[in-house]
C-alpha cells in the first residue's frame, strides 16, 4: 500500500533525527516524512498538498504556544494534528487536544511503538472522515445505523427526527415516545443549561463539544457530547436545529476519576505535590498581581522512622492516613493541604496573615503532638517540624517558595525539633549551615576520603520441587553504605535526599559501578559462583549521555564478564525519561548486561509503560508484598503483575519479603524469586556468597 504522509512542523533536526529514528525501529512503517522549519513553511506545504498526518512543535520561530495550533487548525481541515510538547508543557499539550488536536506526545516519551501507535489512529481517522465527506449517497443508511444520536427538533423544543441511536441514548422504546417530549423539562437535568443553550445558539448558531447532563426514560442520568447548529431560511429565520448527541458517561466518569488520581495521593487522600504546586502558583501570581496576602506551612514529622523501623512500612503508611485526616479537619475549608512525600506535607493559606498563619501552624504542632498512634499492643507519639514562608513579591517562582519552606522546616528541626520557625531572609544562611547543605558536604568528603562501602543482598530462586528452593547461584543487589569519621554506619536514607537534591547521584553511581567491577575482577573464584550483581541507577544517571562509554571502558578495564552485572532503575526514573532509559537499555542489554525494573506498580501507568521498555526482571514494590498474606488487593496485585511478567517472557522478583507466610504465599502465585531477610540480610561484599 502506499506510504501515509506525515507532516513534521519542528524547528528542532534533534526532534527530526528523533521522529526518524523512532519511525525507522517499526517493522514495515508504511510513513514518509516531510519536514517545515516555521509555521509559515508549513502552511505553505499544506496549501500545495494534502497529508495524512500533521506533527506540530507549538514553538516555532515564527509562532509560539497554544496559538501555533490555533493558527494552524483552520487551514488543516480533515487533515489530523498531533501536537509535540515538553515534558513541562504537558498541560498546553492537554489544551490542545481540548481544541481540537487528535492527541499530544511528550517529546522525551517518544518510543517507536507509542509513535506508530498514534500515526496509525491518525492515519485511520484522516480516511475515515474523507470517507464520510465522500459518501453523501449513503446519508440514510448512517443515519439508521450510525453510534452517535442524531436529531432534529423545533424552535420551540420538540423533537422532529431522532435516529434509532438517540432513542437507544435515551431509553425510549420508539422515535414516536420521544416526538411527544418537552424537550427543556423532560431532557435537561439543570434547567440553566437549557437556558445556556439556547443563549450560546442564538449568539453564534451552532453549539459545538457541549457536555450536558441528560435524564433517560429511567431517570438515570448521562453525560452526553453535543453538536448541533440552527438551520435557517434565505431570509435568517430559523427552521430547526439539527446536530448529533454522543454518549460520552463512562468516559466522562473515567476521565473524573483519572483527574483525582492525578491530582491527589493514592495514600492519604490529599492532594499531591504536582496540585500542590499548580495551586501555588496561583497564589503566587495573584500576590505578583494584588499584594493579597498568602502563607505556605511545610510540615515534616518527626520520629516517624522510629514506627517504620519498628513496626514496618504498612504501620508507617497507616500513621499517614491517620494524620492526613487529623490534619485535614483542623485547617480551613479553602485552605489547601498536600502529603508532598515521605513524612512531609504542605499547606497554603490563602488570604491569611502571617499571624493568622503562625496561629495555625501551632495549632496544627499541638494536634500532631497529643496524637497518639495505636498499633499492635504498641502506642507511639510523633512530632513535627513546621516551616512558614509569608508569599510576598520577593517570591518569583514556586521553587524560591518551596526551598525557602523546606529551609524553615530545617530550622526548626536543627533547634531542637517539635517547633514552628518563620522564614526570614537571612534563613539562608542558616541552611548552608544546616540540614541538607551539611549532608552535601559529608558525602563530598565521604568521596575523597574513599569511605563508601557496598553490602550485598541475595536474589534468590524460590520456584524448587517441594518445599525446597532450588539450589544454584544467586544474584546479589548491591546497596551502598557510607562509614562516618568515627567508623559508624550510615543507611543511604540518611544522606540520598541531599545526594539527589544537590546532583551528586551520577558521581556516586559511577562509584559503586567502578567499584563493583574491580571487585569481581579481583575476586574471581567469588564471581564464578554467583549469578550477578545488580547496581543500582538513579534517575540522573539514566539521562547521562556518557553513562554507556563508561561502563563499557570500565567492563574493558576490569574484564568482567558483562553477563556478571546488571542493573536496576525504579519505574518513576524510567519514565521521567522514557526515551533515553530505552537507549540505554538496548546499549547495554546488547553487551550482556541485564536490566530489572526496580518498585514496579507504584506508579499510576505501570502496565502502560511496561511494552515500552525492554527490561529483563521485574522487582514488586515491597508496599504490595509485606501485606500480601492477609491483603486481598496486595495478593491481586502481585499476581497480575507476575502473570503480565510471565507473559512478556520477564522474571518476577518480590522484595521486601520478610517472613516465611509471605514467602509461601509468593511461591504460590508463581513469582520466580525473592529478596528481603527472610531470605538473607544485607552482608559485607567479601562475605556475599557465604
Amino acid at each position: 500500500m502506499a506510504n501515509a504522509t506525515v507532516l513534521l512542523i519542528d524547528a528542532s533536526t534533534d526532534d527530526e533525527q528523533l521522529v526518524r529514528e523512532e519511525l525507522a525501529l517499526v517493522r514495515d512503517a508504511p510513513f514518509a516524512l516531510e519536514v517545515a522549519r516555521s509555521l509559515s513553511e508549513g502552511l505553505a506545504q499544506l496549501r500545495q498538498r494534502r497529508f495524512d498526518v500533521i506533527l506540530l512543535d507549538l514553538n516555532l520561530p515564527d509562532s509560539l504556544g497554544l496559538t501555533t495550533f490555533l493558527r494552524l487548525q483552520p487551514k488543516a481541515g480533515l487533515q489530523p494534528i498531533i501536537v509535540l510538547v515538553g515534558q513541562a508543557d504537558e498541560d498546553v499539550g492537554t489544551e490542545a487536544v481540548e481544541r481540537g488536536a487528535l492527541d499530544f506526545l511528550i517529546k522525551q516519551q517518544i518510543v517507536s511503538t507509542l509513535l506508530a501507535k498514534a500515526l496509525r489512529y491518525a492515519t485511520e481517522r484522516t480516511h475515515t472522515m474523507l470517507a464520510l465527506k465522500a459518501s453523501e449517497s449513503r446519508y440514510r443508511e448512517l443515519y439508521e445505523n450510525v453510534v452517535a444520536g442524531v436529531f432534529q427538533t423545533t424552535p420551540d423544543g420538540k423533537f422532529m427526527a431522532a435516529n434509532p441511536a438517540l432513542v437507544r441514548l435515551l431509553g425510549y422504546a420508539s422515535e414516536d415516545e420521544l416526538l411527544d417530549l418537552n424537550i427543556s423539562e423532560d431532557l435537561y437535568v439543570h434547567a440553566e443549561d437549557r437556558a445556556n443553550w439556547l443563549r450560546n445558539m442564538a449568539a453564534a448558531g451552532e453549539i459545538r463539544n457541549a457536555e450536558l447532563v441528560l435524564r433517560r426514560k429511567d431517570g438515570r442520568k448521562i453525560v452526553v457530547l453535543e453538536n448541533s447548529r440552527a438551520v435557517r431560511d434565505e431570509h435568517g429565520r430559523i427552521l430547526y436545529y439539527e446536530g448529533t448527541l454522543t454518549d460520552i458517561t463512562e468516559a466522562h466518569e473515567l476521565s473524573r476519576q483519572l483527574s483525582y488520581e492525578a491530582s491527589h495521593d493514592a495514600l492519604s487522600g490529599l492532594i499531591n505535590r504536582r496540585e500542590f504546586e499548580l495551586r501555588l502558583q496561583r497564589a503566587l501570581d495573584s500576590t505578583q498581581a494584588t499584594g493579597t496576602s498568602h502563607a505556605v506551612c511545610y510540615l515534616d514529622l518527626d520520629q516517624f522512622k522510629v514506627i517504620n523501623d519498628t513496626c514496618g512500612h504498612v504501620a508507617g503508611d497507616e500513621l499517614l492516613r491517620q494524620l492526613a485526616h487529623l490534619l485535614q479537619s483542623r485547617v480551613r475549608s479553602n485552605d489547601a493541604l498536600a502529603r508532598l512525600g515521605g513524612d512531609e506535607f504542605g499547606l497554603l493559606l490563602e488570604d491569611c496573615s502571617m499571624s493568622d498563619a503562625v496561629t495555625i501552624a501551632n495549632a496544627l504542632l499541638k494536634v500532631v503532638e497529643q496524637y497518639q498512634f495505636v498499633w499492635g499492643a504498641s502506642t507511639f507519639t510523633v512530632g513535627a517540624s513546621i516551616g512558614v514562608v509569608p508569599l510576598n513579591a520577593s517570591f518569583r517562582r514556586i521553587t524560591q517558595v518551596l526551598q525557602a519552606a523546606d529551609a524553615a522546616c530545617y530550622a526548626a528541626k536543627d533547634q531542637g525539633r517539635n517547633r514552628v520557625h518563620v522564614y526570614q531572609e537571612d534563613d539562608a544562611v542558616l541552611t548552608q549551615r544546616h540540614g541538607e547543605m551539611q549532608w552535601v558536604a559529608r558525602v563530598k568528603r565521604a568521596l575523597v576520603e574513599n569511605r563508601f562501602l557496598l553490602e550485598a543482598q541475595p536474589i534468590v530462586a524460590i520456584q524448587g520441587a517441594g518445599d525446597a528452593p532450588p539450589s544454584g547461584p544467586h544474584s546479589y543487589e548491591l546497596l551502598l553504605r557510607m562509614r562516618e569519621e568515627d567508623g559508624s554506619i550510615v543507611p543511604p536514607g540518611a544522606f540520598l535526599p541531599a545526594v539527589e537534591r544537590y546532583n551528586l547521584t551520577q558521581r556516586l553511581d559511577r562509584w559503586v559501578i567502578s567499584t563493583a567491577l574491580h571487585w569481581l575482577a579481583a575476586n574471581p573464584a567469588t564471581t564464578q559462583r554467583i549469578a550477578r550483581v545488580y547496581v543500582n541507577l538513579s534517575g540522573d544517571s539514566l539521562g547521562d549521555p556518557q553513562l554507556h562509554d563508561f561502563i563499557r571502558a570500565t567492563l574493558d578495564e576490569t574484564r568482567v564478564a558483562p553477563a556478571k552485572i546488571g542493573f536496576e532503575i525504579t519505574e518513576t526514573a524510567a519514565i521521567g525519561n522514557l526515551t533515553r532509559a530505552n537507549q540505554l537499555i538496548a546499549e547495554l542489554r546488547r553487551l550482556g548486561c541485564a536490566f530489572s525494573l526496580d518498585d514496579f506498580g507504584s506508579g499510576v501507568s505501570s502496565f502502560a509503560y511496561l511494552k515500552a521498555l525492554t527490561v529483563d526482571w521485574l522487582k514488586i514494590d515491597g508496599l504490595f508484598v509485606g501485606n500480601v498474606v492477609h491483603d486481598r488487593v496486595d495478593y491481586e496485585m502481585v499476581r497480575s503483575i507476575t502473570d503480565i511478567g510471565h507473559v512478556m517472557g520477564k522474571k518476577v522478583v518480590a522484595e521486601s519479603v520478610e517472613n516465611a507466610a509471605v514467602l509461601e504465599r509468593l511461591k504460590q502465585i508463581g513469582v520466580d524469586y525473592a529478596q528481603g531477610l527472610a531470605l538473607g540480610p544485607p552482608r559485607p561484599l567479601a562475605n556475599i556468597d557465604l
